[in-house]
């Protein structure tokens, strides 16, 4: 039976009888959430050391649980109050904004997502090009340079970027959350596999506060994936329950993380390197992980890309139906993307700027601002916006508390790491964009360093699993 506006309103929810339920809802977060940030986390946690990675790594996901909570139920409010969110709605997270803070506000916030969400698919088209580097390499020993890779995952993706909104593509979502939750498994039981010999000799170095400070934004990546809460939930079947959504994905992608991190940190240690793939000892593990973590990237470029293609048509008032417009934005957006990933070709720098910048204020600042806001603004029956004064003296204490916790962990940890990862962004160690390698007369070669290879562990990098030599199968990793 259908619920009338009237009643849902009464009932403090919305139905939309061509939505999906909120265990799909589920899916997309977790497809979208779990892949480029999980395969770095060894890394950061070896960085931060044990007991402040686990913290950090706790922390990011706590807060990120109560902040997802805080969109569900600033989303859920706007529902009730003003009717026109029930019908489609482009740019639910900028509405929040404009609704809480007011209209500055909404362009603000919409161009800060953007730039979000355009960074988090630079991240993992890089990381797609990357992985399809080494299975090349494994499978077809065919050498091609990542750069070239990044057009051709950018050809293969584009078409896709043409689907309308979550509702249109769940499909993609069921093949991004199923590639990364079988590479977790296939992670963990190689990881079970190289425990025993790599164990007798696992190195940790001292704490680097560069390395550990940068990793913060590696913590709040894994764990980002707020911009498009709003996007998957206004597409329910249900939007009330997206709360049990958000319990079930970030209770998935905690075990998912924790699995990995302390997997790889107490057998590998500081051998892992960025990623923690090449330091699998079983070659097919290792490569089919690689071919899941390509496909999980690929699919989820389309569902991270969706928010700022969706602001983008908001702001040129385009059509919601498909149309020459359409796809010339679209494909220009989707274009511009590509050409970061050519200008910018670091997967882990990135990563860690994009996450401890963008990602921080999508994540761990705007969310409690703007429930503060609208949540005075529901007691005082929408008479007005609420001053800083007015939520202070409105709000209950305990909530104020752990909003202000909430904030001062990510503003303070969001500077930091953002200084220090524009410092090893810019240090000249790093390749040139891949335009001015294939002009300067050097051509775009093959990059790889012993491709297929394993980051042997041990102190010096040379303990094999099953007696195989190191020589020709161990690569030594710079730390």
């Amino acid at each position: 039976m259908k619920i009338s506006d009237s009643e849902a309103k009464r009932l403090g929810s919305q139905i939309n009888e061509k939505g999906f339920s909120w265990l799909m809802g589920a899916v997309f977060i977790v497809g979208e959430t779990a892949g480029g940030g999980m395969i770095a986390l060894p890394y950061a946690v070896t960085s931060t050391g044990l007991v402040g990675g686990i913290i950090l790594l706790m922390l990011c996901a706590l807060f990120s649980l109560y902040t997802a909570l805080e969109l569900s139920w600033t989303w859920k409010i706007m529902h009730n109050q003003w009717e026109e969110y029930r019908e489609h709605c482009r740019q639910p997270y900028a509405e929040i904004a404009y609704r809480a803070i007011g209209p500055k506000s909404r362009s603000l916030i919409a161009t800060i997502l953007c730039l979000a969400q355009i960074g988090f698919a630079t991240v993992l088209i890089l990381l797609a090009a990357k992985n399809l580097s080494l299975l090349l390499h494994f499978f077809f020993s065919i050498d091609i340079n990542q750069c070239y890779l990044i057009l051709i995952v950018g050809i293969f993706v584009w078409p896709l970027t043409m689907l309308k909104s979550p509702m249109h593509f769940w499909q993609v979502a069921l093949f991004s959350a199923g590639s990364s939750t079988i590479a977790v498994i296939l992670v963990a039981i190689g990881m079970i596999h190289d425990f025993p010999t790599c164990s007798t000799d696992v190195p940790h170095n001292p704490i680097d506060l560069a390395k550990a400070t940068m990793s913060f934004g590696t913590f709040v990546f894994a764990f980002g994936g707020h911009a498009t809460l709003p996007t998957i939930q206004h597409d329910m079947k249900k939007p009330a329950h997206f709360i049990y959504s958000i319990f079930l994905a970030v209770f998935l992608c905690t075990i998912y993380y924790l699995t990995i991190a302390l997997g790889g940190y107490f057998t590998y240690g500081s051998t892992v390197g960025e990623a923690v793939i090449p330091s699998i000892q079983i070659m097919w593990i290792q490569q089919i992980v690689n071919l899941m973590i390509a496909i999980h990237v690929i699919t989820t470029i389309v569902i991270v890309l969706s928010p700022p293609i969706q602001q983008v048509e908001q702001w040129l008032k385009l059509p919601h139906d498909f149309g020459v417009k359409r796809f010339v934005v679209r494909t220009l957006i989707y274009w511009f993307v590509l050409f970061i990933a050519l200008s910018i070709p670091h997967f882990g720098p990135l990563l860690d700027l994009f996450g401890a910048s963008l990602f921080v204020m999508m994540t761990l600042v705007f969310p409690p601002i703007f429930y503060l806001s609208l949540r005075t603004q529901e007691i005082d029956n929408f008479e007005k916006r609420p001053t800083i004064e007015e939520i202070i003296k409105k709000t209950p204490k305990y909530i104020l508390f752990i909003n202000g916790i909430v904030l001062a962990f990510g503003i303070i940890g969001g500077i930091l790491a953002t200084i220090t990862s524009l410092i090893k962004l810019f240090d000249e160690k790093m390749a040139a964009p891949c335009y001015i390698q294939y002009f300067s007369g050097n051509g775009l070669e093959f990059s790889g360093n012993n491709v297929g290879a394993v980051n042997c562990c041990g102190s010096n990098f040379n303990l094999t699993v099953s007696g195989i030599s190191p020589n020709g199968f161990c690569s030594i990793s710079e730390i």
